[in-house]
């Protein structure tokens, strides 16, 4: 029997684990360059690239969203308390992310109020619970997957084709903050959602309707037999993708910037498919638009389809499979790399020693840093699935990770303090305490605590032999000079 031909139902979505697998890669990739290549050195295309991560993860979490909660006898799974429970976790985890910080120090001697309205911002992990909430009451309510199917689909069109209008500025501001950042990007009492709803539950609604797609022809049997085979099923989405994506390259600048400009009490606006946009609004909206949303979708599409032949053809090797692991682990890899790379190797007392801040490596050294945290994540994620297989050992674990996360909130964050209580020069928050510490060393008080001359904070840092590269020097004292106009 051929690939083609072979109708066995399937009993699990290779090339979405894959798929998934791949953008955790791809994930600390984008956050590892971000921070230490040099401005400037990163090219369109992988600019765009990165940009197709957030994506796949979102439409990867609409899809398994259906296989999960759609049983082949056409009943529902409880809601309650495994998924509830997982969502649950998964949302704790998204507000720590943005919280304050995870020591008692963090949210006393150390807290602002802007880190404290950091904590209501919509990243990806907050906008995949949310949609998948918004998804899973959809389910329950309609009670049968080829309606939820259709409904899916019909609301990854109607999103990004309401999105450009929630995107005007203004829109939503004043809003309670925990809400406000599900309709917008724009900024808002200093908080700037990175995943609002609008347009980004569009992708998870479309992984929920590819999702219903598969299961119709891949997992229901039919007198013991799936509609298709998994090749035939690879195709249809390689057609789609590219059908999908020569439509989105194609309308997205005319929907975008064809129209007619029209002044109306002095304002002009460009009236278009979008809606009627000021020049500065367009280019905040240019990823919200449905021909934007369907390009990245076709790219992630052809990706998938590339992936699950892959899988399909390739000969099966013994040993763990590192991209499934990351695939099944990607919750604890997206944590870990994170925490690594923000509150471990970008610690001031890292950079110090290793001169590894912001912008000051080239490419070897960027990629070499980024082969290395792949490698340790990777690692982690297979060892974890290892641990996953003796479930006594890994209660055991996590227990002893809770009660050193403990110690580590009583104990963790006070050298932060005791570092900038000596040395004030040198905060980029205004802390409550930073003008006493100011005043200790007879420097004089600022309107926040937060130095305004860029050699009062040189000084402080030649003293500690902290190392500078004159790019590093250069941003130093363009954020300190701004600080100057702050009142």
């Amino acid at each position: 029997m051929s690939l083609w031909t072979d109708l066995t139902p399937s009993k699990r979505c290779d090339w979405i684990d894959q798929l998934r697998g791949w953008a955790v890669i791809v994930m600390i990739e984008v956050h590892a360059v971000n921070v230490w290549l040099h401005a400037g050195l990163r090219p369109d295309w992988l600019n765009y690239l990165n940009g197709l991560v957030a994506p796949s993860f979102t439409m990867a979490a609409g899809y398994s969203l259906v296989i999960s909660t759609f049983r082949t006898d056409g009943t529902l799974r409880p809601f309650w308390p495994d998924t509830a429970r997982r969502l649950g976790f998964i949302l704790l985890c998204a507000y720590a992310l943005h919280a304050p910080g995870i020591t008692a120090a963090d949210w006393t001697v150390l807290n602002t109020a802007q880190k404290a309205r950091e904590l209501f911002k919509i990243d990806v992990l907050q906008c995949i619970v949310f949609s998948l909430l918004i998804l899973q009451l959809l389910a329950r309510l309609v009670r049968n997957p080829r309606i939820f199917t259709g409904l899916a689909l019909a609301m990854a069109v109607f999103v990004p084709l309401m999105a450009p209008s929630l995107w005007a500025t203004g829109v939503a501001d004043g809003l309670w903050l925990p809400v406000r950042g599900l309709f917008n990007g724009n900024p808002d009492r200093g908080v700037q959602a990175l995943f609002p709803l609008f347009p980004w539950i569009a992708f998870p609604a479309f992984g929920a309707f590819l999702g219903g797609l598969y299961r119709h022809f891949r997992v229901m049997p039919v007198e013991g037999k799936a509609l298709w085979s998994e090749a035939r099923f690879l195709a249809g989405l390689a057609v789609f993708g590219a059908l999908l994506l020569a439509w989105g390259a194609s309308a997205q600048h005319a929907w975008l910037w064809g129209g007619q400009w029209l002044q109306q009490n002095g304002v002009w606006l460009l009236h278009s498919k979008s809606g009627a946009f000021t020049y500065a609004e367009l280019g905040a909206i240019a990823n919200t638009t449905l021909p934007s949303v369907a390009a990245r979708l076709g790219w992630i599409m052809l990706g998938g389809s590339l992936m699950g032949a892959i899988e399909l053809l390739r000969p099966r090797w013994k040993g763990p499979n590192p991209i499934k692991a990351a695939s099944g682990e990607s919750l604890l890899l997206y944590m870990l790399h994170l925490n690594l790379i923000f509150s471990l190797l970008l610690a001031p007392a890292v950079v110090a020693l290793t001169g590894w801040g912001w912008g000051d490596l080239g490419w070897t050294g960027t990629l070499l840093l980024t082969a290395a945290i792949i490698a340790l994540n990777l690692a982690v994620g297979v060892w974890w699935q290892q641990v996953r297989a003796t479930p006594d050992r890994m209660r055991r674990l996590q227990h002893q990770a809770v009660a050193g996360l403990g110690i580590w909130f009583v104990l963790g964050g006070w050298w932060t303090f005791r570092h900038f209580l000596r040395s004030p020069e040198l905060a980029k928050e205004p802390y409550a305490f930073l003008n006493a510490a100011r005043a200790r060393k007879g420097l004089p008080p600022t309107p926040d605590g937060l130095c305004r001359d860029p050699e009062e904070y040189f000084r402080e840092a030649e003293r500690l032999k902290l190392h500078l590269s004159a790019e590093a020097r250069a941003d130093v004292a363009r954020r300190i000079l701004a600080r100057q106009e702050t009142r």
